[in-house]
């Protein structure tokens, strides 16, 4: 009788996956019947012998259904990682202290972390905000290539990503679905179990957090998760330099098999990179090397005007819809009528334009074709596309700016109202933009006021159309609730230019409530003496209309006096200031408030630079020049204020 050994179960595990997987690419190597013949000859084995494989293809799967997500905190933080374009910053990050290191693919799908308790799968989370996931679990089960059993009897923990393979896409749903990442998180968040093993995802593994501790070398502990039946992300540990590693990525065979938007270089001694602590936002124990942006050439189809709660009407290139970065882009904005016509000259319907992603999330037009022709070109309007009145252009920093003349403007209203409700301002909950159009409309909002005058129209409100008693009531419940804020809350809620959650935090920190504020406001005090306010600043806070700000404050709110926390809202953000400033006194002023901030200022631009920060976007000056080449998006001190939140 033949003997059957573990190792002759083994092979015969391996063959069968092996075949699976390449079934799963379109390229089976063996028939139908030979896999079945194979798979009732392994099933025979273990029944024989009492041995079963954890990777083992017989391993019966159970479809759950379940009703929805359920949050879960994650044992370990599931950070992001900073990033790059520049291998001479991956250099001095790798090289600093002399240790060995791994370069890898960095996986363009959906992170998961899988946790095993006594040698089985007990848990499956998605990243969600690194701190809090959901619970996936039900789904993990039914994927082939996540084992649900291995030989450990300590904990185990193994981070990884949920990709669907390039062959499979192409194959079975590029008709569908947009790009291989946005299909494989929405399979691995499907309620129905066996909806998402239809979406054939692969689990690929690129870091053991938990288990194993006594081996420290990062690939080394690949091998014993390779060992475990894990698919693992490819990698080289042994270049000489990170030029080589890049090279050897580049030319690796499974460009063609994974979706990647990078590569990865991490030390290979997790004691080491352990010790190197984290941020808030990355641990520093590795670092992102990112594709350069894509440029997508298409066309222009119209220029959409937007209008701020200030008035300013700002361009929007609207063009046909391009995949871009993993997502559909079909609009950026042209900031102002200086950078629209720097950029496209004049534009027209059908211009050819070219349009990337700056730091893979903005999308931004690059450049338009001219033309010679007579065609149909896009003018600045006249008047307002909201009320009709006349539009003024006005002079900014060297850059010219179109506004609506109209004070009474329902377009300012609308956005006044939706910066004082939304999270920049009071957060209520409920009455987004769509809501306040409706309410302005029935004649129920005519100013910031009558938001807390809406329980006069309760029973009404409830009638209406898309509305009922619980959606009114909550909406009334937050209303009610946001009378109790912090003063940096209210006064960013007051729209007060140039003064957004940064400015009004250091206004809380340096006096007591509102009435001390108003009273610096009466006595005209200079601002200027605080840090991080310059003279455009102090401009805004004195001469701001706080008559409808004093009604609300004396009528409806209760300020709470609260401890400010710095936040590093500009955490591995790299810029370069040049040219006059306005609002600030001066550029060390800026730089500070920056550095303060988690950022970082250089002198010269590279293309590690994120941002160049210059008033005068026309200049031919060396840096706007080099920023230009290098697709660096060139911003005013007002636009860093606005994106950024000081």
């Amino acid at each position: 009788m033949e003997k059957i050994t573990k190792e002759k179960i083994d092979n015969l595990v391996k063959t069968l996956n092996e075949a699976t997987k390449l079934y799963d690419e379109g390229r089976p190597p063996m028939s139908d019947f030979d896999w079945d013949k194979k798979y009732f000859e392994l099933v025979k084995y273990e029944s024989l012998t009492g041995y079963i494989n954890p990777g083992s293809p017989t391993q019966k799967v159970n479809y759950t259904v379940v009703n929805d997500l359920k949050k879960i905190k994650h044992s370990h933080p599931m950070l992001s990682l900073p990033k790059t374009k520049d291998a001479e910053e991956i250099e001095k990050f790798i090289f600093k202290d002399n240790q060995d290191w791994v370069a890898m693919f960095k996986m363009d799908g959906l992170t998961l972390s899988l946790t095993y308790e006594n040698g089985k799968l007990v848990q499956a989370e998605t990243r969600g905000d690194g701190i809090e996931g959901e619970d996936v679990l039900h789904n993990a089960m039914v994927i082939p290539s996540i084992p649900k059993t291995i030989p450990a009897t300590d904990r185990v923990v193994v981070d990884g990503e949920i990709i669907c393979t390039i062959p499979v896409f192409e194959k079975y749903f590029k008709d569908e679905y947009k790009n291989p990442r946005n299909f494989a998180a929405g399979s691995i968040r499907q309620l129905s179990s066996e909806a998402t093993a239809a979406r054939k995802l692969t689990f690929v593994a690129w870091d053991l957090v938990e288990g194993f501790n006594s081996v420290d070398l990062l690939y080394w502990r690949f091998e014993k998760l390779m060992d475990w039946g894990f698919t693992i992300v490819p990698l080289i540990p042994d270049a000489q330099t990170v030029y080589e590693a890049i090279e050897f990525l580049d030319k690796e065979e499974y460009h063609n098999l994974y979706p990647i938007d990078g590569y990865v270089f991490k030390f290979a001694s997790k004691k080491y990179g352990d010790s190197l602590g984290k941020t808030d936002h990355h641990f520093n124990n590795a670092i992102a090397y990112k594709f350069y942006d894509e440029e997508v050439e298409t066309k222009l189809t119209n220029i959409e005007w937007t209008m701020g709660r200030t008035g300013q009407l700002t361009p929007v290139g609207i063009f046909e819809p391009i995949e871009l970065e993993g997502t559909t882009v079909s609009r950026a904005s042209l900031h102002n009528i200086s950078v629209m016509e720097e950029t496209l000259n004049k534009p027209y319907k059908g211009q050819k334009i070219k349009v990337y992603k700056a730091n893979q999330i903005i999308p931004q037009i690059l450049s338009g074709e001219d033309t010679e022709y007579t065609l149909e070109f896009f003018s600045k309007p006249s008047v307002c596309p909201i009320c009709g009145k006349p539009t003024e252009i006005v002079k900014e920093n060297d850059s010219e700016v179109l506004y609506c003349s109209n004070p009474q403007c329902e377009g300012k209203l609308i956005n006044q109202l939706d910066h004082f409700c939304g999270k920049k301002g009071l957060d209520i909950k409920g009455l987004s933009k769509m809501t306040l159009e409706k309410l302005i409309n029935w004649g129920w909002v005519n100013e910031t006021k009558d938001i807390f005058l809406l329980k006069d129209h309760k029973k009404e409100w409830e009638t209406k159309e898309g509305f009922g008693i619980k959606s009114v009531s909550n909406i009334l419940n937050a209303i009610e609730d946001s009378k109790t804020t912090t003063l940096d809350k209210f006064i960013c809620s007051l729209g007060i230019p140039l003064i957004g959650r940064t400015a009004s935090k250091a206004i809380m920190n340096n006096i007591n409530d509102y009435d001390e504020f108003k009273e610096l406001i009466n006595s005209k005090y200079d601002f200027g003496e605080w840090d991080g306010f310059g003279d455009e600043m102090c401009a805004a806070l004195l001469t701001f209309d706080y008559s409808k700000a004093d009604y609300i404050y004396e009528n409806f709110m209760n300020i709470e006096t609260v401890e400010v926390e710095n936040t590093d809202s500009l955490d591995g953000i790299t810029f370069v200031v040049t040219g006059k400033l306005n609002t600030f006194k001066n550029r060390n002023e800026l730089k500070e408030l920056i550095e303060n901030a988690g950022g970082r200022v250089t002198g010269s631009i590279t293309k590690k630079t994120d941002y160049l920060i210059n008033n005068d976007s026309q200049s031919t000056t060396q840096k706007n020049k080099k920023a230009k080449e290098l697709n660096i998006p060139i911003i005013t001190e007002n636009e860093f204020r606005e994106k950024f939140d000081f």
